[in-house]
């Protein structure tokens, strides 16, 4: 059973906070640690709009007051037998005090104005006009290094360093002028054909009103509001959702400019936060970007360079950045980006392990979409991205499949999600037969090769299932999650020489992939190697330290192989972890 089940949240008109995702009660046994291979609707390159929820209402901000009174001259109330003297001098000091009050009105009225110059200029100056990626533009490394807060009305720009690494000037994407593109035009030449960047004479001036969308607006507006992040890789397992929850300040004072536990920074995915602010009112996209109610969803983006989404398909969407740039990687729902979907690596992995080693006929669409430029992404177009800069974007993305294949899709997703008990096994069956039309429908689509040959091995049909794994392995060697799979069937036919050296194989390719050392350390234990599974537990609860079952399952290996010592220290951190999850609720 899954452990990690999918936030799947719905707008409901005031602002609530995601419930912490608990994980299963751990016992005193070995509990099974389900890996991205294997199947589970939290573990999806598709994101699909759900609408169940889970949550608890959010913290309000609190509110603070002050006493008025009235401070008498030392303390006590003045004789009204005053001296004609004390009189005069009281009159002095009254004309003076005046004097200085209005001084220093005077001043006070200088310093608003130039400050509220100085912010209309500079809002102005930043407003999601179409900038140009050159590195003259940006700020020095260590510049970017300081805290957002020590600029209270902007979002920080890429700095030289973050364009070096992770910018680029290429760009095979089509680039059009909002006020040449009609509406005819765009559902002739791109809508479900091919990938476009819609660039505005104003920048986001024309489609919104940046000022809603700077930094200090939002943080006055919804600085107590929860939003929910994450990592690239666990962003697209858990079907499009964040899933660290933190208030929006907290995240821009802090979280932005941290890193997990991999080294991975934190992006802020959250399907709530725009439906339950006042922003969808600002929006006014043109006729072909139409957000229609009951039809579009909506997905808030903020994050820092190098920040970004791992890759995954959904139905037909586009992007607006207001802030910052964005670089996208596409692919075509015919050719699965090499390294996967579901994705083994992070956004950032597969930039430095995989992206290099293409060659011309893998190699992506690309481009980096400038602020104030709308992105369509036509439906089932995989796509990763990499920010540049302090990123803040919107997607708009429809709720409902419309193309043959990506029907097929969603609907294998929805019969997986409600494959349970006495159903499983004919649910299973209309997901294999899906998945062997959609292989004939896209036969060189990895991602449909390494999933049908899953479903093929879950109902007992070992060997064709291996096959088709095979297949995907052979047309993608990056297919991390393929490989894992492979290890997995040979595990069940009781080949375990043959699982334990792509095992080691799996964990050389990335071994901040917590999937291995769980599907590594069950291995270990099943097999009687006690003390070998107590270090590949460790190595897990490492990387994914929150993950309860990676404690359990240590603690059971502790005790098998006799470090009683262990195993009680391990206990204390399992009643921490369930405290924690307990305070969540």
């Amino acid at each position: 059973m899954p452990f990690a089940p999918t936030l799947k949240l719905r707008s409901t008109g005031s602002r609530l906070s995601a419930r912490g995702r608990n994980g299963s009660t751990p016992g005193t046994g070995h509990q099974q640690i389900s890996p991205s291979g294997a199947r589970r609707s939290s573990d999806t390159g598709l994101f699909y709009s759900g609408e169940e929820t889970s949550m608890t209402m959010g913290s309000k901000k609190k509110q603070t007051s002050r006493s008025n009174g009235t401070v008498s001259q030392n303390g006590t109330k003045m004789s009204n037998g005053m001296t004609s003297e004390r009189k005069r001098r009281k009159n002095e000091d009254s004309t003076m005090v005046t004097k200085t009050v209005q001084m220093s009105a005077f001043i006070v009225i200088i310093i608003a104005f130039v400050i509220m110059y100085r912010t209309d200029f500079s809002s102005v100056s930043s407003s999601g006009q179409n900038s140009s990626p050159s590195l003259d533009s940006s700020q020095d490394s260590k510049a970017s290094q300081n805290s957002i807060q020590t600029d209270s009305t902007n979002w920080r720009p890429a700095s030289k360093e973050a364009w070096k690494l992770y910018g680029s000037t290429k760009c095979t994407v089509d680039r059009r002028e909002a006020s040449d593109l009609t509406v005819k035009e765009f559902e002739k030449e791109y809508r479900f054909k091919k990938p476009v960047i819609v660039r505005f004479p104003n920048g986001a001036k024309d489609w919104t009103n940046p000022r809603k969308w700077s930094l200090s607006s939002l943080k006055q507006e919804y600085g107590q509001w929860y939003v929910l992040s994450g990592n690239s890789l666990e962003i697209v397992r858990k079907g499009g959702n964040g899933d660290v929850q933190s208030s929006f300040t907290e995240f821009v004072d802090s979280l932005m400019q941290d890193k997990d536990e991999i080294g991975e920074p934190f992006y802020i995915f959250d399907r709530m936060f725009y439906n339950d602010s006042s922003l969808p009112r600002t929006l006014k996209p043109p006729k072909y970007f139409e957000i229609k109610d009951g039809i579009d969803d909506s997905i808030f983006f903020l994050g820092a360079s190098s920040s970004g989404v791992s890759f995954h398909k959904h139905a037909d969407a586009w992007n607006g950045v207001i802030y910052g740039q964005k670089r996208w990687f596409l692919y075509p729902t015919t050719h699965t980006p090499p390294g996967g979907v579901y994705p083994g690596f992070t956004q950032m992995e597969w930039y430095s392990k995989v992206y290099p080693s293409l060659t011309e006929d893998h190699a992506p669409m690309e481009c980096v979409q400038e602020a104030g430029e709308i992105l369509y992404l036509p439906e089932g177009t995989y796509h990763g991205t990499i920010n540049l800069g302090d990123t803040v974007a919107i997607g708009i993305q429809k709720k409902l499949a419309a193309t043959e294949t990506e029907k097929l899709f969603y609907k294998e997703l929805n019969l997986e999600r409600a494959a349970s008990g006495a159903n499983r096994d004919k649910l299973l069956q209309e997901r294999i037969k899906i998945f062997k039309k959609l292989h004939k429908l896209l036969p060189d689509n990895t991602e449909v090769m390494m999933k049908l040959g899953q479903a093929l091995a879950d109902s007992g049909q070992i060997q064709d299932g291996m096959k088709f794994t095979q297949l995907a392995i052979d047309k993608d060697p990056h297919f991390l999650i393929a490989h894992l799979n492979k290890a997995k069937m040979h595990i069940q036919i009781n080949e375990k020489q043959k699982a334990e050296e792509i095992l080691k194989f799996t964990l050389k390719m990335n071994p901040k992939l917590w999937d291995i050392h769980a599907t590594y350390g069950d291995f270990l234990m099943n097999n009687q190697r006690f003390k070998e599974a107590v270090q590949m537990y460790k190595k897990g609860t490492e990387v994914k330290p929150d993950l309860l079952p990676f404690w359990a399952n240590l603690r059971n290996a502790q005790q098998q192989s006799g470090d009683i010592q262990g195993a009680r220290e391990t206990n204390l951190v399992i009643e921490r972890l369930h405290k924690k999850q307990q305070s969540r609720q």
